[in-house]
């Protein structure tokens, strides 16, 4: 009785396996997406906001070409400072992400080492800038008053990129 149960199942799939390949179809769907963005984020400005002591500019202005700034700031005495407002802008229509933000340690581990340059404000990584959204960063450069040495000048150049992928 168990082997005519055993032999009647194996008969049961096997018709029902030749039912479904007989009966079963391949589904094929095609299309096409066309996906078209406009991915622009920049700096698009730099303004001195403060400044103490002897804080000059030295050559030209603090300059910017895409999300790196470059300050040049000479000092003439110590505890003077200068402090800057960044602009970065998303130009484009696709919102961006900070996926890296600028290190002043190394800059700051630079003869003299009494200049320091200090991102006071900013956005940290993760943050989302908007399509045609702006933020600033704030940045400042000092000599510090506790300078040890007392060269006849300090100045130092610092260059600071932010990094943004799309969001």
């Amino acid at each position: 009785m168990r082997n005519k149960l055993l032999v009647a199942a194996l008969i049961i799939v096997g018709v029902a396996s030749v039912a479904y390949a007989a009966f079963a179809q391949t589904l094929t769907i095609t299309g096409t997406a066309t996906a078209s963005g406009d991915w622009d984020v920049e700096i698009t400005g730099i303004t001195r906001t403060a400044s103490t002591g002897t804080a000059t500019d030295a050559l030209t202005t603090p300059s910017f070409t895409g999300t790196t700034a470059t300050f040049d700031v000479d000092f003439a005495a110590p505890g003077s400072s200068a402090t800057y407002d960044v602009t970065i802008q998303n130009l484009g229509n696709i919102d961006a992400k900070v996926s890296a933000i600028p290190s002043v340690t190394t800059i700051n581990a630079a003869e003299p080492v009494d200049v320091k340059f200090t991102i006071v404000s900013g956005p940290a990584v993760n943050d989302v800038l908007a399509a045609s959204a702006s933020t600033t960063v704030t940045v400042k450069a000092e000599w510090l008053s506790t300078a040890t040495s007392n060269p006849v000048s300090a100045s130092k150049v610092a260059t600071l990129a932010y990094d943004y992928v799309q969001n």
